[in-house]
């Protein structure tokens, strides 16, 4: 029976390729040709990468070039389609091929297999009918291997599913600098519903930030490169956000693949840390000033009506009365340099300005180099304790590296104003950024790396920015710009106080070397001053 259905469905479709060629086959010569042009075809079938099945009406296989199982595809002709195809797939592909035959539309269908290693194999079959005389006669079955596209297909949907389920917001952004997708943690960061951000800049988000060229870097440079800006959303509330952008090729065209999360929570914690820090720190150094160098200076003082006494009384004093006395005015500086390191800024002792002042001197003294400052700032200009404290450890930051890693031997400190903002500038004439990096790539570079980056971070604490510029025509500027605050003109005054109260603080901080200093000048005048105060403390003592 197969055998009888194999040899019919053959002869018919013979047949009707005999018709179609034309009528000149009934002589022996072009029976001889079209028997050539049959083998030629049935050996290019076989040669084809694809599974290639001709069945008749009946559903029964012709021809096939291959097997889909141990048996021959000899074996296969005049038996069932069905019997190629897993038990599985029988109902959905015998569906298949009947429309086909009853509608006359071409159709498909997958099904899956096991290779010959026992790996799932995807197989994708189009199927299309074979008129005669505009009868279906029978019908081409093209099955193409389809697992590497599956198996792509599967990992996007995968990959896709994790996006969507991040807690991250996730975005990209094409050359334009437009978004052209988003998950949903990215729309509900920024306050928007699903979709809504599709076609819109970053830039549209938020005035601190410019994607635009990020994703044009060079081959060898994809990121990622690091973020963090505030934005606004529709509700008008602030959101901080940080993290990456890495460079994204699809097709030749570029893109940039932004992660982004809410970071507020965190920068106010960080915020509150470095106010507790700085808060101990100024009360630390306010005991070492106000007490224990206060406690040192009046021991230097009576040391020095002590000696004083002594060389009245007895014509000369002790030569470790002296000794002792530098000693005493040494620890004084030390108890005092260490203060001024703890709280550089105190507003009511001169403020940014004296502190950026004492930091150029302090540059001179122990690095040796030709430091000096200027300010621009006008009289209403106010800087808050923690923005000043900020700014200085920036400056301080700056200098450090100048000396240390640029090798300079000038260093410039500017306070300026301009366009509602404070400015605050450090230029040296060092060889540069760019060739203090080159030089090597030990952890001495990782550590200035990580100086630059708590440069950046104060910078953004202080709701400002830092930048790294190169100098003319050599060195490095550290340009950091921050909101400033206007003080009413009425209040203008306070400014000179601050000026008169540095002078003051100046005189305190060299106090007990001026007191040494006349003392030696004048031996009897001291004990005359203060012997009343010196014989009770003496008093209290053998008490």
């Amino acid at each position: 029976m197969n055998a009888a259905t194999q040899e019919d469905g053959s002869q018919h479709v013979r047949k009707g390729i005999e018709r179609r060629i034309g009528h000149g086959l009934g002589d022996v010569a072009a029976i001889a040709d079209f028997a050539g042009a049959e083998n030629r075809l049935l050996q290019a079938a076989e040669a084809c990468a694809d599974l290639l099945i001709l069945v008749d009406r009946n559903l029964h296989i012709v021809f096939t070039n291959r097997s889909t199982d141990r048996r021959t595809a000899q074996q296969l002709c005049g038996l069932p389609i069905a019997e190629m195809l897993p038990a599985e797939y029988h109902e959905r592909a015998l569906q298949c091929l009947r429309g086909v035959v009853r509608i006359g539309v071409p159709d498909r269908f997958e099904f899956e297999m096991l290779g010959p290693r026992g790996t799932p194999r995807h197989i994708e079959v189009r199927v299309a009918p074979v008129r005669e005389r505009e009868q279906i006669v029978a019908l081409t079955l093209n099955g193409s291997d389809t697992t590497q596209h599956v198996l792509a297909q599967r990992a996007v949907a995968t990959q896709a599913k994790m996006i969507e389920s991040m807690l991250e917001g996730v975005a990209l952004i094409n050359e334009a600098g437009l978004i052209v997708i988003t998950n949903p943690a990215f729309d509900s960061l920024f306050g928007h519903t699903r979709g809504m951000l599709i076609g819109r800049t970053l830039s549209s988000l938020s005035d601190t930030i410019d994607l635009v060229g990020l994703p044009r870097a060079t081959a060898n440079d994809a990121g990622p490169w690091p973020l963090e800006f505030d934005a606004r959303r529709p509700d008008g509330s602030l959101v901080s956000v940080a993290g990456a952008i890495s460079r994204l090729d699809d097709a030749e065209r570029r893109h940039g693949l932004l992660v982004l999360q809410d970071v507020g929570e965190r920068k106010h914690l960080e915020r509150a840390l470095l106010e507790a820090v700085s808060r101990e720190q100024d009360r630390i150094g306010n005991d070492l000033h106000d007490g224990l160098g206060q406690e040192l200076t009046g021991i230097a003082l009576m040391l020095r009506c002590l000696a004083g006494r002594l060389q009245a009384e007895h014509g000369s004093a002790p030569p470790e009365i002296e000794g002792i006395t530098r000693l005493l005015n040494n620890a004084v500086e030390n108890t005092r340099s260490l203060a001024r390191g703890l709280s550089p800024v105190q507003l009511e002792r001169g403020g940014l300005r004296d502190a950026l002042e004492g930091l150029a001197m302090h540059a001179r003294n122990v690095y040796g180099v030709k430091a000096e400052f200027t300010d621009k700032l006008p009289p209403t200009a106010y800087v808050d304790a923690e923005v000043a404290n900020h700014l200085y450890r920036i400056a301080q930051e700056a200098v450090t590296n100048a000396v240390k890693h640029g090798r300079a031997g000038a260093v410039r400190l500017h306070l300026s104003a301009a366009r509602n903002k404070l400015r605050l500038t450090i230029a040296d004439d060092g060889c540069g950024m760019a060739a203090t990096q080159s030089d090597s790539r030990s952890e001495q570079r990782v550590n200035q790396g990580m100086g630059l980056r708590i440069m950046r971070y104060r910078a953004r604490i202080a709701r400002g920015d830092v930048r790294f510029e190169c100098g003319q025509p050599s060195g490095t500027r550290v340009i950091c710009e921050c909101p400033l605050e206007l003080r009413p003109q009425a209040n203008a005054h306070a400014a000179a106080a601050n000026a008169a109260t540095r002078a003051v603080h100046s005189m305190k901080t060299h106090g007990a070397n001026h007191v040494g200093k006349s003392s030696r000048r004048t031996p009897h005048a001291a004990p005359n001053h203060s012997k009343s105060k010196l014989k009770l403390r003496a008093k209290g003592a053998r008490t």
